[in-house]
């Protein structure tokens, strides 16, 4: 089961909050093994977040964890995809995506 937890410094709508899960959920195919059918996704709005100092964004920053491991290009592609769907859909200035790869998990 990929996990991705999001932070961001902004308000956001119903309506950019489906389409970063949309997005989130194509993205995630990028990873040998994944898919939105087993994704689980968070999105914390409102964050309180600086970068070098300032409030000045929106701000993201997104935790994508993951059951087993994948190559790097594929945590490459993806990120790809998220940076370019949170400045989208939220006009984010400062994105970062952080992966996790772990076998310890249960459900």
């Amino acid at each position: 089961m990929p996990f991705v937890d999001v932070r961001v410094s902004c308000p956001v709508t119903a309506e950019q909050e489906t389409k970063l899960k949309a997005g989130l959920g194509k993205a995630i195919s990028l990873i040998p093994g994944k898919s939105e059918s087993s994704l689980m996704v968070q999105i914390a709005a409102g964050s309180r977040m600086w970068f070098g100092g300032s409030e000045d964004g929106p701000i993201v920053m997104a935790n994508v964890s993951i059951y087993g491991t994948a190559p790097e290009s594929a945590f490459q592609k993806f990120g790809e995809a998220a940076v370019q769907l949170f400045q989208e859909a939220l006009g984010a200035k400062h994105v970062y995506v952080k992966f996790e790869e772990t076998t310890n998990w249960a459900w």
